[in-house]
C-alpha cells in the first residue's frame, strides 16, 4: 500500500507565511495582523517597521511580545499521465503554532536604541498526506522506463521463438516515501535612532540572520504489479520491487538465449539503488542585513516613513551525515545562496482627528537582484519583475480604552514558471484582517487580531523528462494556497 508523507517548514521548500515576499516575513506584530498596514508606526513595534520613527516614542523602556497563529491550506493538481488516477490533487496543512516577535526600544531625548527578534523567514510546518507531485512522478515513471526498457527484449525473443513474453507488461507502483524538512531564519535586529530636529529622524541598524534547513527522508519499499504471459513467467501477476523483477525476467531462458540476461541483471542493481534512498542533511550559514531609516513629520497630523533593508548574502554549507545523501542528491561540503533580496518600504500615516488614524504603505522587493536557484555557479532567470505588496490600515477609538481597526494587503509577484514548482510556488494576493486594542492603562495595550489571505490560482505547463531519457511528456500543474492568521500581543511603556 502506498504511503507518502511530507513535512517540511517554509522558507525554501514553501512560500513565505502570509505577508511579505517571496522569502521575507514582514507579518511581525499583532498589531500588523489588526492592521495589515503598520510602514509609518511610532508604536513598539517601529523597531521592525520604522525604527526612525522610535524618537517619536516618549522617555524610557517599551517592550513588545507578540505571537501568531498561522495556519495555511497548499492545493496542488498534477496530470502527469503515469500518476495513478490522474489528474491527482495533493492538499498540505501548513502550521505555525508559534510566529513570535518580539522588541525592547529606550528613548532618552532625541536618542533610540532598540532591538528585536522574530522569524524574517520561513517558519512553520507543513504535512501532505498524499505526498507531492515532485516526489511521487519519480516513482510513476518506473512503470513506463521499465515498459520502454523491455519492449525491445519482448520484440526480440517473439521473433527468435514465435512467442510475446509480455515481460513489457508493467502497471503499476507502489512506494514508501518520506520526507521531513525543517527551514528557519531567525533575525536579531538592533537599531540606533536620532532625532535630527522636530520633524526628521534618522536611524541605521542592522539585522543578523541565522540560517539552517535540516532534510531528513527516504525512498523504499517501491513496488510494481506487472503481468508478463503467464505461460512464460508464472505466476502472473507479479508483485513486487522493480530490481526484483528485472532479476526474475534475465534468468529466463528465453531472456539468456537472447544474451541480455548480463545487461537486466546490471540495470536491477541500478534500479535497487534508485528505489532506496535516505537523507539525513543539514544547511547552515548567517548573514547581514543593513537597515537605514527615516521619518518625517511635516505637520502634527501625517507622519511618512521610508525604510530600505539591504539584500542579505547568505551561503548555507551543506552536511550530509552518515553518508545519506539520498542517492547524490546532497553533496557534502557543497555551498547553496540562500540570498534574502533587498527591501524598501513607504509608508504614512495621518491622524485626522483624535479617534481616527489611517495608515497606507508600499513594499517594494528586489527580487531581479537576487539568486532564487540556490546555485553559486549558474544563473537561472526566474523573476521577470519585482515583487510588490501595498496595504492600507484603518483604527477607529470606539470608547474609552477600546479601539477596532481593520486593514487590506494585495500583492503582485514577478515570477516566471522557471521559480515555479510544488515546492515552492508564489501567488497573488488579497488579504483581509482586522482586530481590537485594548488600553487597560497608559503602559500596557493588549492587541488582538485576525486576517485570511486568499491567492489567485496559477499553473504551470512544463515537459517532463521520463527518467532522465530524452523522452518528454507534457505535464500541466495548478496551484492555489489560503491562509489564515490569529495573533495576540502585549505593549508596555514605562
Amino acid at each position: 500500500m502506498k504511503k507518502i508523507f511530507l513535512t517540511f517548514i517554509a522558507l525554501g521548500l514553501v512560500s513565505g507565511l502570509m505577508a511579505g515576499g517571496l522569502v521575507t516575513n514582514t507579518n511581525q506584530s499583532a498589531s500588523y495582523t489588526r492592521m495589515m498596514c503598520r510602514d509609518a508606526t511610532i508604536g513598539v513595534d517601529a523597531v521592525y517597521y520604522n525604527p526612525a520613527g522610535l524618537t517619536k516614542l516618549g522617555n524610557g523602556l517599551h517592550l513588545s511580545v507578540s505571537n501568531q497563529t498561522i495556519r495555511q491550506t497548499k492545493t496542488i493538481t498534477n496530470n502527469y499521465d503515469y500518476l495513478s488516477g490522474t489528474p491527482v490533487e495533493y492538499t498540505g496543512e501548513v502550521s505555525a503554532p508559534i510566529f513570535p516577535s518580539v522588541y525592547a526600544a529606550f528613548k532618552l531625548g532625541k536618542f533610540a536604541v532598540s532591538a528585536g527578534f522574530n522569524p524574517i523567514g520561513g517558519g512553520g510546518g507543513a504535512e501532505f498526506n498524499n505526498g507531492l507531485p515532485s516526489f511521487e512522478m519519480m516513482v510513476a515513471s518506473i512503470v513506463p522506463l521499465l515498459q520502454g526498457q523491455l519492449a525491445p527484449l519482448d520484440q526480440g525473443i517473439e521473433a527468435m521463438t514465435g512467442t510475446d513474453p509480455m515481460f513489457r507488461n508493467v502497471q503499476s507502483y507502489s512506494a514508501d516515501i518520506s520526507f521531513t524538512g525543517s527551514s528557519v531564519y531567525y533575525g536579531t535586529q538592533v537599531n540606533f535612532s536620532y532625532e535630527l530636529n522636530r520633524m526628521i529622524s534618522v536611524a541605521l541598524g542592522a539585522r543578523y540572520v541565522m540560517a539552517k534547513n535540516t532534510y531528513t527522508g527516504y525512498v523504499n519499499n517501491v513496488d510494481i504489479t506487472a503481468a508478463p504471459n503467464p505461460d512464460v513467467l508464472p505466476p502472473s501477476p507479479y508483485n513486487g520491487s522493480p530490481g526484483d523483477y528485472l532479476r526474475s525476467v534475465a534468468e529466463h531462458p528465453y531472456t539468456i538465449a537472447a544474451g541480455a540476461s548480463g545487461t537486466l541483471t546490471a540495470v536491477a542493481t541500478q534500479m535497487d539503488a534508485q528505489t532506496d534512498l535516505e537523507a539525513d542533511v543539514t544547511e547552515e550559514g548567517s548573514g547581514i542585513t543593513p537597515i537605514i531609516s527615516v521619518n518625517i513629520s511635516p505637520i502634527d497630523m501625517l507622519n511618512i516613513a521610508v525604510k530600505y533593508e539591504h539584500k542579505t548574502k547568505l551561503e548555507l554549507e551543506t552536511k550530509v551525515n552518515d553518508g545519506k545523501d539520498a542517492g547524490g542528491m546532497f553533496v557534502d561540503g557543497s555551498k547553496v545562496v540562500a540570498d534574502m533580496p533587498g527591501m524598501l518600504s513607504v509608508g504614512a500615516s495621518l491622524n485626522p482627528m483624535n479617534k481616527l488614524l489611517i495608515s497606507a504603505g508600499v513594499h517594494y522587493y528586489l527580487d531581479k537582484n537576487n539568486d532564487y536557484d540556490g546555485m553559486p555557479d549558474t544563473e537561472v532567470e526566474m523573476i521577470d519583475k519585482n515583487f510588490i505588496e501595498y496595504a492600507l490600515g484603518i483604527e477607529y477609538s470606539l470608547f474609552g480604552p477600546l479601539s477596532v481597526s481593520a486593514g487590506y494587503l494585495g500583492t503582485q509577484t514577478g515570477v516566471n514558471d522557471l521559480y515555479q514548482s510544488d515546492m515552492r510556488y508564489s501567488l497573488n494576493t488579497n488579504t483581509l484582517g482586522g482586530g481590537f486594542k485594548l488600553s487597560l492603562t497608559p503602559l500596557i495595550d493588549i492587541n488582538l487580531g485576525a486576517s485570511m489571505t486568499m491567492y489567485e490560482e496559477g499553473s504551470k505547463t512544463y515537459d517532463y523528462d521520463i527518467g532522465g531519457t530524452g523522452t518528454l511528456v507534457p505535464v500541466t500543474e495548478t496551484y492555489d494556497t489560503s491562509t489564515w492568521v490569529v495573533a495576540v500581543g502585549v505593549d508596555l511603556n514605562f
